[in-house]
Order: C-alpha cells, then sequence, then structure tokens
C-alpha cells in the first residue's frame, strides 16, 4: 500500500479527530476566555495531526511489507 492509498483509508478518521480536538480545544479556550485563535498553539495541533498521519502510513506501509 502506498502512502496516498492509505492517507485515503484514514482520511476521514484524520479528518473527524482532528475536527473533534479543535472542538475540545475551542470549548476549553471560550470556557476560560482565551482568544480562540492562538497561533503558537494551533500549529501545534497541525503538528500532531501530521505525526498521526505519519504513524498511519508507516503503520499502514510496513504491514503489507510483511
Amino acid at each position: 500500500m502506498t502512502a496516498i492509498e492509505s492517507l485515503k483509508r484514514r482520511a476521514g478518521l484524520l479528518v473527524w479527530g482532528a475536527a473533534s480536538f479543535l472542538v475540545v480545544v475551542g470549548g476549553m479556550r471560550l470556557a476560560s476566555g482565551e482568544p480562540l485563535l492562538q497561533p503558537q498553539a494551533d500549529v501545534g495541533v497541525a503538528i500532531g495531526v501530521a505525526m498521526v498521519a505519519v504513524f498511519f502510513v508507516l503503520n499502514d506501509t510496513h504491514g503489507r511489507a510483511e
């Protein structure tokens, strides 16, 4: 399985996971009175989603190699 095939297969999970995480983070920021957009912290969220995507790709491609 290629990286593109893996990402296509896991796209729904990645999108729903990122969206639910953003809803939780946004709710916590709203409840504490902080600004909803915090560029430095939001870059960390994007890096986290990218790391999960890389994990899925590595897991899928490694599983097919055996």
